[in-house]
């Protein structure tokens, strides 16, 4: 077999392949004896039927099955023989068999690209210190106690913004009352009433007591419960029948007692310990995104155009989705498609080049995913949806997602090699007079 290799664009090659006639008329004889040993033929026992009849009867079976071999066979040979990383399916062009005469035929297919890796032992990383404030307790503690907000009533006092009101509603339309509610509860700083728009409501209602009737005018809109006054100009009507106020329990050992601790002091302890953890992700994901970005500039190469183009059509349209389901107008995802296209491809480049620079490095320094470290994270998932593992295991086998997990875990094993070889500066601000000043330390696999 002749094979002939052409670079024909970005991650793309041509295959030319020529194969022999006697290969095509060994074949032929190999699948012609596999319909004469099936076949059923009136008149004939089975295997036992002329060869040229079934010829005459099975050619253009035979035909197809020939190509399908000698084909399948030719590129297995020559992506094997010439070390290529095929990806999608490849393009072959068309096919004339015929008895007698060499195949000829070509093929087209994209690539992963070859590339040499720079020096990624030794990354410079900048390590931010983690360090737990007062503040940061105080800014947790405050957290709780809005959590625990409760609302009371005014019994003697004005309607203040963040207040709710308990009130009686009527709508009017050319001095008639179309609709009306009694008890509701209407939040001060919003701009609803049971569904209508009231853009103006907070600077309506500041101010008002209990008893107190407010009339503003509105635009009833699509959803109003009264048909045929839909999106008509009215007046809303809001009696005030009762004020309540958002009231936040004070921060001591009663509070830390609401969330299960038995002093305040005891509460602030878990707070740091809670604080510090959640810090310490914090730097370790912000450096995690400092080695992302030096290897992208090591992914000095060119990638597949057809696979970029398919996968950032197929985010484009995730993107589009994800607008839609957040009701963005249909008319500002147009207007800015363009942009959402270059955005998407900018994302697909950078997570391929991202992942194939892991991978090759995962290769280079013989960073493998075994199956105990699959189980782990496995009973670590059933552990975090409460079931068993065996159930979380077969679940992902459903969905197809094993090897996106076997993935993440290399990528994971691959990002603790580089951030242990990591030449990390660790960066601290002290303040002395009123000057911000830094302090580097220079450590390695900190």
């Amino acid at each position: 077999m002749n094979i002939e290799i052409e670079e024909v664009g970005s991650c793309k090659k041509l295959l030319k392949i020529e194969i022999p006639r006697e290969k095509i008329e060994d074949e032929w004889q190999k699948q012609l004896s596999e319909v004469a040993r099936t076949a059923n033929l009136p008149g004939f026992r089975k295997g036992k039927a002329p060869r040229k009849l079934l010829e005459r009867k099975f050619g253009d079976q035979i035909k197809d099955e020939v190509k399908r071999a000698v084909v399948s066979e030719s590129y297995r040979q020559a992506v094997e023989g010439n070390k290529l990383s095929p990806i999608g399916d490849p393009n072959i062009g068309d096919i004339d068999l015929e008895l007698g005469r060499p195949l000829k035929f070509e093929i087209t297919l994209e690539v992963l690209p070859t590339f040499e890796l720079g020096e990624y032992r030794g990354i410079q990383l900048k390590k931010k210190p983690v360090s737990i404030t007062d503040e940061d307790i105080d800014n947790a503690l405050n957290t709780i106690s809005r959590q625990k907000t409760q609302l009371t009533v005014v019994d003697k006092g004005k309607v203040k913004e963040g207040d709710y009101i308990i009130c009686d509603c009527e709508v009017g339309v050319n001095g008639e009352v179309i609709w009306k509610d009694e008890e509701l509860e209407v939040m001060v700083s919003g701009t609803s009433v049971a569904n209508i728009n009231v853009p103006d409501l907070k600077t309506n209602l500041t101010g008002a007591k209990s008893g107190d009737k407010r009339t503003m005018d509105v635009e009833l809109g699509n959803n109003f419960p009264v048909e045929q006054h839909r999106n008509k100009p009215a007046n809303l009507e809001i009696s005030i029948k009762e004020i309540k106020r958002p009231a936040s329990p004070d921060i001591n050992d009663e509070l830390a007692k609401q969330v299960g601790y038995d002093s305040l002091g005891e509460l602030k302890e878990f707070l740091s310990k809670r604080l510090e953890v959640e810090k310490k992700k914090l730097v370790e994901g912000e450096m995690h995104e400092q080695i992302y970005s030096k290897l992208v500039e090591m992914a000095d190469f060119d990638l597949p155009e057809d696979m970029i183009a398919h996968q950032s059509n197929e985010r484009l349209h995730r993107y589009q989705m994800e607008l839609v389901s957040k009701g963005a107008p249909l008319e500002e995802i147009e207007k800015n498609i363009d942009d959402l296209k270059n955005a998407s491809e900018e994302s697909v480049v950078k997570d391929f080049k991202l992942s194939l620079v892991i991978d090759r490095i995962a290769e280079e320094e013989k960073i493998f995913v075994t199956e105990d470290d699959v189980n782990q994270r496995i009973n670590w998932l059933a552990g975090m949806y409460g079931i068993e593992p065996a159930l979380m295991r077969k679940h992902l086998e459903k969905i197809n997602s094993m090897s996106s997990l076997r993935h993440q875990l290399k990528e994971h094993k691959t990002l603790n090699f580089l951030m242990k070889e990591a030449a990390i500066e660790e960066v601290r601000e002290e303040t002395k007079e009123g000057v911000k000043k830094e302090v580097k330390a220079k450590q390695k696999g900190k």
